[in-house]
């Protein structure tokens, strides 16, 4: 009896290392189901987007870059002259025959002025020429500081910065009527994701929005709360 007793308490030894051991074995598995990497589901070719070189836009707690501007009155401005003296805000948009980007700047500056109450600079950056500026201005009834980037320095600085596909150019052309690349001063079909970057005084980055959808914009509120 007591042989009996044993044997059977050795199988049940044996068979629950072996459970365990598969057990083990199988743990692994699901492991690395668990951090597999999440795709990226951003329909780049809704919004224009050549593929081949996304921008990624520059990050909080980047350093603003080096540039100079020159304005509509042909006068040369450094970003750092700026930002030495206040914080900024930067401010991208397409051009004057997006009515996003119209819609979103002539609800902007209904309140604008809170932003530079709280003693910032804005400044709007665009591609497309100052003669399309002034078609902007009057569509919207704004008159914000704005500087066409004349060869697309200051976009790639921000790399917001991005080809247009041949596809989305005819798009434009047959909804809009108008040329992406014929209202750009590069005589480029070239864009910028409209983000919005605020700049302390040290020249940091101290928040950002980049969202390749146009359709997103940053609110007046978003900046105000993130000013320094």
């Amino acid at each position: 009896m007591k042989k009996i007793v044993a044997s059977l308490l050795l199988l049940s030894a044996v068979t629950a290392c072996k459970n365990e051991t598969k057990e083990t074995v199988e743990e692994p598995a699901v492991t690395t189901e668990q951090a597999e990497p999440v795709k990226d589901t951003i329909a780049y070719a809704d919004f224009g987007m050549d593929t081949t070189d996304l921008p990624q836009g520059l990050k909080v707690g980047d350093m603003a870059p080096e540039i100079a501007m020159t304005t509509a009155d042909s006068k040369t401005v450094t970003l750092q002259s700026l930002y030495e003296k206040q914080p900024v805000v930067v401010l991208f948009y397409r051009a004057y025959w997006c009515p996003v980007c119209s819609r979103h700047l002539a609800e902007f500056a209904k309140r604008a002025k809170e932003i530079e109450d709280k003693g910032a600079k804005l400044v709007i950056i665009t591609p497309e020429t100052y003669e399309n500026v002034a078609k902007t201005k009057e569509q919207t009834k704004t008159d914000f500081t704005t500087i066409s980037d004349a060869d697309g320095s200051i976009m790639r600085a921000f790399d917001v910065d991005f080809k247009v596909t041949d596809s989305y150019q005819d798009m434009i052309k047959e909804k809009l009527s108008a040329s992406v690349a014929e209202t750009n001063a590069t005589g480029e079909a070239v864009l910028p994701v409209p983000a919005t970057f605020v700049i302390d005084k040290g020249g940091k980055i101290v928040y950002r929005h980049f969202n390749p959808n146009y359709r997103e914009r940053a609110s007046v509120e978003e900046i105000v709360d993130h000013l320094p």
